[in-house]
């Protein structure tokens, strides 16, 4: 049970063509072979000035708008910023620019993300920046003991687990939030808009959460006495708060999901599940999507139970979750087969179902949601979640590709060991 029932409400501090014949006749009348000069047409001659004119006119007013931007901003003015402005600058479109494949300094696919059209690389002393033709184009030096790295659209979280280190980096790649409370951090999520939220503990307590708007300021907390919370996320205004943690009851565990106003100091919701962990949690539209290691589950905005999956014992291979959809692979224990595909709706209703002869190593959702990729030994696989139908993407590539980091309509981004690759994303073949 938690020591105390009302989170503490805490104040504000302050994306080959035939020959062209025609000229014969002018031909044979000049020395050349060229066709003579045509006399100048007033009307299209005014015209082609005016263009001109118009050209230089723009070129004239650019000038003098970056100008009075770097007069006013002169404060703020940097090589730094100016080279992160450049590089965000895609002149080639959404993955033109792509290499298939490139090697990065990492050997651990989980420390790898994608961020606006860069792979962000953590390490226990750097930060790398590499754009996806794989140039490195940026690093920031660190000190951490084990980094882990989360990416949003407009943001790279970095924390360092299980101690007092957590930084936020924003579009330009400045340090815009360094964490300073001296508290070990064993959890993190930012969201686009630049909301976090992350685990901690206090004194006295077994475990705390704590959430900040988007100019970093606490807004929310709540500690635990005997709870432990393993998982804690948030929605893009930072409004709503989702926890999930256990306890030990009568010699077994013991749930719970917990939710609330971030703007209030009682609990909307809380729901216990008895004999089961919480794995992970996700708000979405409707709800909340919860994963223990028995069941799948999905509650609504009161945080009432409306639906719920029993795993059977099957071992979770890998998750993704969304605030649409949510997607488990889990192993069904038999000889031949053996991992099976559950896609589910806000609702927590089953839209999609198969098994495969494979080993699923990762999953993730397409930035539009209208796509679930997963990886195993034999290749690239997506499902059609409109549709429902199931499609081969790729083979051959680097079998130490163990994550999907990104997938969108051009490209699908997948890491290995000190390797990213790059997957046509209309090279399908339907099975």
């Amino acid at each position: 049970m938690m020591n105390n029932k009302k989170p503490v409400k805490i104040k504000n501090d302050g994306y080959k063509k035939k020959g062209v014949t025609g000229f014969n006749t002018y031909a044979e009348k000049t020395k050349t072979g060229d066709p003579p000069d045509l006399p100048e047409n007033p009307h299209y001659t005014g015209i082609a000035r005016k263009i001109e004119w118009g050209k230089s006119i723009l070129i004239v007013l650019l000038i003098f708008f970056i100008l009075g931007a770097a007069l006013l901003n002169f404060g703020d003015l940097s090589v730094a910023k100016f080279n992160n402005f450049l590089r965000g600058i895609n002149i080639f479109g959404p993955g033109a620019s792509a290499k298939p494949e490139f090697y990065v300094d990492s050997d651990d696919p989980s420390s790898i993300g994608y961020y606006k059209n860069n792979i962000a690389v953590v390490k226990k002393n750097a930060l790398d920046i590499y754009n996806t033709g794989g140039r490195l184009v940026d690093q920031f030096k660190l000190t951490y003991s084990n980094p882990v790295l989360k990416t949003s659209e407009k943001y790279i979280l970095i924390y360092d687990l299980g101690t007092d280190k957590m930084e936020i980096f924003d579009a330009s790649l400045t340090r815009v939030h360094t964490y300073k409370s001296g508290r070990p951090v064993y959890s993190a999520e930012v969201t686009d808009k630049g909301g976090v939220v992350y685990i901690t503990s206090e004194k006295g307590y077994n475990s705390a959460v704590y959430v900040m708007d988007n100019k970093f300021r606490y807004i929310f907390g709540c500690t635990y006495g005997e709870d432990f919370i393993v998982g804690a996320d948030i929605d893009e205004d930072a409004k709503m708060l989702a926890v999930a943690g256990f306890a030990a009851h009568d010699g077994d565990y013991l749930s719970k999901i917990i939710l609330y106003e971030t703007d209030s100091e009682t609990i909307v919701k809380e729901t216990e599940v008895a004999g089961e962990r919480p794995y992970l949690i996700k708000l979405n539209a409707n709800g909340v999507f919860a994963v223990f290691d028995n069941s799948f589950r999905a509650y609504g905005l009161d945080g009432a139970e409306i639906s719920g999956y029993a795993l059977a014992g099957r071992k979770i291979q890998a998750v993704s979750l969304t605030s649409v959809y949510a997607a488990l692979a889990v192993n069904e224990k038999t000889p031949g087969t053996t991992d099976r595909v559950l896609v589910f709706d806000g609702n927590g209703d089953i839209i999609y179902e198969n098994t495969f002869n494979a080993e699923i190593i990762d999953m993730k959702f397409s930035e539009d949601r209208n796509f679930l990729y997963f990886i195993t030994r034999e290749g690239l696989h997506k499902i059609d979640t409109e549709h429902k139908t199931l499609e081969f993407v790729a083979d051959g590539y680097d079998e130490s590709a163990k994550k999907i980091i990104r997938a969108d309509l051009d490209k699908i981004y997948l890491a290995g060991r000190g390797k990213i690759i790059a997957v046509d994303a209309k090279q399908t073949e339907q099975n």
